[in-house]
């Protein structure tokens, strides 16, 4: 079984209207749920093979979060992940390397939520900041399809805080 956890950015600043969409940080709530939700995910997972992530600066933020609670040294960043497609993130997945059993994908909706109903047996409506999900494949990553892969936990900040 391999697992792949896809991870939302967490919400990003609009304060500086003058950046490009890539450029936005994160704003305080943003640096308040992404090391909550790191912390989380230990009680889940213990060690992550690779890390990929979006080259957005929101993506990168989020991940060093989870990168520095897990431990986890292999980060890649991907440039298609920006704003990606379901079909390029299931590509994206289809080229993990086969040495990889646990990986994390930090990125961007509407992408995230189209991934997340590619493979579930209940749509949603959409992928909450911070949110998090685990696609879990019985098999190996360049053969993952609906037929072997499923969804597992999904966790989101409004599940734990209160705002």
């Amino acid at each position: 079984m391999r697992n792949i956890f896809f991870v939302r950015h967490a919400k990003s600043s609009w304060a500086d209207l003058s950046l490009n969409d890539s450029d936005r940080p994160l704003n305080t709530r943003g640096h308040r749920d992404a090391p909550y939700m790191a912390k989380k995910m230990t009680s889940i997972i213990k060690a992550v093979d690779l890390m990929i992530c979006s080259p957005a600066r929101r993506a990168q933020e989020t991940c060093t979060y989870f990168a520095d609670e897990i431990k986890s040294e292999k980060i890649v960043t991907v440039d298609k992940v920006y704003h990606a497609t379901v079909d390029t993130l299931v590509d994206v997945i289809m080229e993990i390397d086969p040495s990889v059993k646990t990986a994390m994908i930090f990125g961007h909706n509407p992408g995230f939520t189209g991934v997340y109903d590619n493979f579930a047996t209940r749509h949603i409506d959409n992928i909450p900041t911070c949110g998090i999900f685990q696609v879990k494949v019985d098999g190996e990553w360049a053969d993952v399809d609906t037929t072997n892969a499923s969804i597992g936990h999904l966790l989101y900040p409004k599940m734990f805080i209160n705002r």
